[in-house]
């Protein structure tokens, strides 16, 4: 490219230069005509009018004051007669005034024009080509690596960041190239993601299926136990568990099918206790506390929000397990939802821009749904679910814009 651009400024200049030398030429041509004309007719009128002999010693004169040669020729009507090169001529009466311009001066001036024309070409060219080599520089660089860019990006490679080079609309166009880039990059992993979704939607549905049938046999069975010995704790933890295994029966059939919601009178305070009861154990097990304040009456699904609840409760619960400090989760309940707050390390900068993504778990043995799906829910009642750190330490999710009854 900067070859090229080269070539194109000097191959433009040379021509206009060569151009500007013929004009030049051309012009001096002309000038010189017109001038030794004017003197033509002058000469004869003065040697036909003023008396003056055609003798060798007037020519002379006459050629000393007006820088031109000249000489005249009689001849008679009907005469051939052929001017020299160089001169121009004018009648007069009994002859033909022929007075010569290609003088030693006007040879003088065509080689000065012809040394100008020459030195403004070499020069101009010298200058020429270092503006065009630093043009080709700022600007042929920038457009190579940004064409070499748009060209990886064409081939599908779209993990090399677009180099952001040069200036004015050369930047801006970097820049939007760079742009193009994360967007394609987004849009490529949103279809992986459906992918996977879709795939996992099918394979989910069929699972949940086969368990929720052997639940309820166990489930049963347990509570035929429980009614021998109704305060047996064993058969009390063994029913929980299977609550909280129907729970996830629950958000893999949700998440197959689609979430939908039935809105109906809510009472918070019996959701967070649930969930307090469904979790209990676990907790203790982390070291963590769990803790319910507040109250609420809302238009929603208790039995999303208590997935909700749920996955919310559970992620700060493994967030704070193994912390040195006391660990505490609060579940506080507000007019128009909830907010779950725990005193944990938060949540990473640089995974808050993908927070609520499908699979974009980090941890070993997550499946990156729970927060996907806390958010589909929040979306399906018309609500919102945002992030947001605790000072000094720790982690909100605030789940609000329910209807409330209040």
């Amino acid at each position: 490219m900067r070859s090229h651009l080269l070539r194109s400024f000097l191959s433009a200049y040379i021509i206009l230069t060569i151009l500007g030398g013929g004009v030049s030429y051309l012009l001096l041509e002309n000038y010189m005509r017109e001038q030794a004309e004017a003197s033509a007719k002058s000469l004869a009128g003065v040697l036909t009018s003023g008396g003056f002999s055609d003798s060798e010693p007037i020519r002379r004169r006459m050629a000393e004051l007006t820088g031109y040669e000249f000489e005249t020729f009689f001849a008679t009507p009907g005469d051939e007669f052929t001017l020299p090169d160089g001169s121009v001529s004018q009648a007069f009466p009994g002859g033909i005034l022929v007075v010569y311009y290609d003088t030693p001066a006007y040879q003088s001036a065509l080689r000065t024009v012809l040394l100008l024309t020459i030195s403004i070409a070499i020069l101009g060219i010298l200058i020429f080509a270092a503006v065009t080599w630093r043009i080709s520089h700022s600007l042929g660089n920038p457009l190579e690596q940004l064409a070499q860019a748009a060209t990886a990006i064409g081939q599908g490679d779209w993990e090399e960041p677009v180099p952001i080079v040069g200036r004015d609309e050369v930047q801006h166009l970097a820049l939007d190239l760079e742009n193009m880039r994360h967007r394609l990059l987004e849009l490529n992993q949103r279809q992986r993601d459906a992918e996977r979704l879709a795939t996992l939607g099918t394979f989910t549905a069929t699972i949940a299926h086969e368990v929720r049938n052997p639940l309820s046999a166990i489930r049963l069975s347990i509570q035929v136990l429980q009614g021998d010995n109704p305060n047996h704790p064993s058969l009390q933890l063994i029913d929980d568990e299977i609550e909280r295994l129907d729970h996830i029966v629950d958000e893999l059939l949700g998440f197959s099918r689609g979430m939908n919601v039935q809105l109906t009178d809510c009472d918070l305070v019996n959701v967070a206790s649930d969930v307090s009861r469904l979790l209990h154990r676990q907790a203790r097990h982390a070291g963590v506390d769990i803790r319910l304040e507040g109250s609420g009456q809302v238009q929603a699904d208790p039995r999303r929000l208590r997935q909700m609840m749920l996955n919310l409760v559970l992620n700060a619960i493994q967030a704070l397990h193994g912390s040195e400090s006391d660990g505490l989760v609060i579940i506080r309940l507000t007019d128009d939802g909830f907010e779950v707050i725990d005193n944990g390390p938060g949540v990473p900068t640089e995974r808050r821009e993908d927070l609520f993504q499908a699979f974009a778990s980090s941890k070993s043995q997550g499946t990156g749904l729970g927060l996907h799906l806390a958010h589909l829910i929040a979306d399906a009642h018309g609500a919102s679910l945002t992030y947001e750190d605790v000072r000094p330490h720790g982690s909100c999710f605030r789940f609000s814009g329910l209807a409330s009854l209040a």
